[in-house]
């Protein structure tokens, strides 16, 4: 046995082809007559690019050929791997013939079995065989077909008469098949999306993929449904500079006839366009403090429709005003520069005329800056706002904001002391009023006296920080002229133009955490704030109460924000949320409420979400979440989701019940019944189908 080990070793042989890549053989015997070399017994011949095994070799030096027989593993870049019984390998052109042969490609899992194969170039051709990324022995998906070419370099498998399989059981069958072996950005066909609706028909939307180039491409999805017409959405991505990003997206459907009349519909046809583009750095130096940005996002639709039928907005929901704005800001240590455009579409109108503009906004904002001693400061902050729109009354804003404080620590810096005056200007001057409103200008003054003390204290397994603060808040009123909302007149017709009038106040405060001394993860958080309003420091009277609780434990979390209108008697906003996560369960609890108070000024709301998920392995999960009105009865959404999730395919079924919107003109949206399938074969893609049923229209 020594003997028959050491003569293995001893008859390897190194040589050259082609003068780049040498070879290493080792084989049990080894025998050389001229130029052929004939290896026989658990032979293995090693290269920088080629691992082989074989039971028997035969190399012809002068041509620079293998020819391989009986259990044949060819390893290529440690990454493509090659198995057969016979194979013909040119090592000039790396050319290869296989009979028959099984084909894997690490880095993506794939499989392919055929007949029998051969390399051209970078080009393997493949006849009768079956692929897949699955168990090779009992796949649970496959796809056969008849013939097919697999280019090594571009990663891309074209694949012709090519029929689905799941276990021994045909799905679907393809005339021809293309796919990419792994996550390179290229030109193609995406997978479908497929349905039907009880009320729109058979549903059928194909993406088309283009990448140009690395820097940009586009989607183009065109939608049919049959029994409600068809549309056509494009989307385009450019990445202009390494400090910016364009997405560009529009599209329309038409709708037919029969079908808007049935629903009443607004409009015939829905189209729209989105812009959103981010870019940083323009004008500002490259340096340190230094920084700019533009940031657009336009949004333009005729009606709530276009964003409810665009495939990739199944998910997304739509408000009853679609905002578009464009800020660019210019940040420097002594100054910050902002111009903010805020343009509004109320889609639940059949006009937009009337609807508010802010076009535009533009602030200047001055840093604190020490004036004479260096813990006095002040700050400067000036906004213009143009109220506009094509119908109605419009008004032109000014508002200034000078505060001058003084700061000063005591007792070894355990109290620290503010001294803060500020002046506030806020002038409205109105146009295209229906009535004869003189411009208004409000002037206040507020002085305010702030005391707060950080404390830290270290336990043996725990650090204790404190925040206290008190703010003894003093307004006063220098001028009120003309016409202003709320405060010299109650004219409904000014009520968009609204000033917030400070108040003399007393706030007292206390936040305080806990956290762990060895991980420093918070564990606790509480905040407790109480607003007292005093027309002199003889009448106090309590205006609210915000009390605010976190409890971080090892499951999850537990937390509640409250805040009680004393003066009222109600609770105007309620906030709370409850996780837990344990081993393979999970829960999420949620509870909002607000309600509408002289002090406080919120809009009645009150809602619950639930969201849990059990994982009965690491394979199979389901979960369930409802988000609920309480304040009008009705159910927004609602949805059970199964998932299998295995080695070499995903699954996910999902009943979803929703509140979708639309410009019906007798009622203000639709309540969905949904069947989603989503199937994703790894790593070739997928396909989604949905199926809506019983759809609930709520009048108005």
């Amino acid at each position: 046995m020594l003997k028959k080990t050491l003569l293995l070793f001893i008859l390897s042989l190194s040589f050259l082809y082609a003068e780049v890549e040498r070879f290493q053989i080792i084989s049990n015997d080894l025998v050389t007559k001229n130029d052929i070399v004939i290896a026989t017994g658990n032979v293995v011949a090693f290269s920088p690019t080629y691992y082989i095994t074989a039971q028997k070799a035969i190399y012809d030096k002068n041509k620079g050929t293998f020819e391989l027989f009986d259990d044949v593993v060819i390893l290529r870049n440690n990454n493509i791997q090659m198995n057969s019984n016979y194979a013909f390998l040119d090592l000039n052109t790396n050319d290869m013939y296989q009979k028959p042969s099984i084909y894997f490609e690490d880095s993506s899992s794939i499989w392919i079995s055929s007949k029998d194969s051969q390399r051209k170039g970078d080009i393997v051709y493949i006849e009768d065989s079956i692929l897949s990324s699955c168990d090779c022995v009992d796949p649970d998906w496959s796809i056969k077909f008849s013939s097919a070419d697999y280019d090594t370099k571009d990663k891309w498998i074209n694949a012709y008469n090519s029929r689905l399989y799941f276990k021994n059981v045909p799905l679907l069958y393809f005339p021809y098949f293309g796919f990419s072996t792994d996550r390179t950005r290229r030109t193609g066909l995406l997978f479908p999306t497929v349905g039907y609706s009880s009320t729109e028909g058979a549903y059928y939307a194909q993406p088309l993929f283009i990448a140009p180039a690395q820097n940009y491409d586009f989607e183009l999805v065109p939608q049919i449904r049959t029994s409600r017409g068809a549309g056509f959405y494009a989307y385009f991505r450019y990445a202009d500079s390494i400090n910016s990003m364009l997405s560009l997206s529009a599209g329309f459907f038409k709708e037919k006839e029969t079908y808007q009349k049935e629903h009443k519909l607004r409009n015939d046809n829905h189209n729209g366009v989105d812009l959103n583009y981010v870019r940083n750095s323009i004008l500002s130096p490259n340096k340190l403090g230094y920084n700019d940005g533009l940031y657009v996002d336009i949004n333009y639709l005729n009606d709530s429709e276009y964003k409810t039928l665009e495939v990739a907005g199944d998910e997304n929901s739509i408000t009853e005003k679609v905002e578009s704005k464009i800020n660019y800001i210019y940040n420097t240590p002594s100054y910050f520069l902002g111009s903010y455009f805020r343009y509004y579409i109320d889609v639940s109108k059949e006009s937009n005329t009337s609807t508010m503009q802010e076009l535009p906004k533009l602030q200047a904002h001055s840093y604190t800056k020490p004036i004479f001693l260096d813990k006095l400061v002040y700050s400067t902050d000036i906004k213009y706002t143009n109220h506009t729109r094509e119908k109605g009354i419009k008004a032109q804003q000014y508002e200034l904001s000078l505060p001058v404080s003084y700061s000063q620590s005591f007792f070894n810096n355990y109290v620290n002391l503010i001294l803060k005056h500020e002046f506030l200007v806020n002038r409205y001057s109105y146009s295209e009023a229906s009535k004869n409103f003189d411009d208004g200008t409000y002037v206040e003054s507020k002085s305010t006296i702030s005391l707060n003390s950080d404390l830290v204290k270290p336990y043996e397994n725990y650090i204790h920080t404190i925040n206290l603060f008190a703010n003894l808040n003093k307004v006063e009123e220098i001028e009120k002229d003309g016409y202003l909302y709320n405060i010299t007149t109650t004219d409904s017709e000014l009520q968009p133009f609204t000033i917030d009038r400070g108040e003399n106040s007393l706030e007292l405060g206390i936040n305080h955490s806990f956290y762990d001394r060895e991980t420093l993860q918070q564990i606790v958080n509480h905040k407790l704030k109480e607003v007292i309003l005093y027309d002199n420091i003889s009448d106090l009277r309590t205006s609210y109460i915000e009390n605010e609780i976190i409890y971080n434990y090892i499951l999850g979390s537990i937390s509640n924000r409250l805040v009680y209108d004393y003066q009222y008697r109600k609770v105007a906003e309620s906030s709370s949320s409850f996780s837990l996560s344990y081993e393979n369960f999970y829960l999420l609890l949620g509870h909002y409420l607000t309600k509408n108070t002289p002090n406080l000024q919120k809009e009645d709301l009150e809602s619950y979400q639930v969201e849990a998920k059990y994982r009965f392995s690491d394979k199979y999960s389901v979960s369930y979440y409802t988000n609920y009105n309480l304040l009008d009865n009705l159910r927004t959404k609602q949805g059970l989701k199964f998932r299998i999730s295995e080695s070499c395919w995903d699954l996910d079924i999902k009943f979803e019940k929703e509140l979708i919107a639309t410009s019906s003109t007798d009622h203000s949206s639709i309540t969905q019944n949904a069947f989603y399938l989503q199937l994703y074969l790894k790593p070739i893609g997928g396909i989604t189908q949905k199926y809506t049923y019983n759809n609930e229209e709520n009048v108005n």
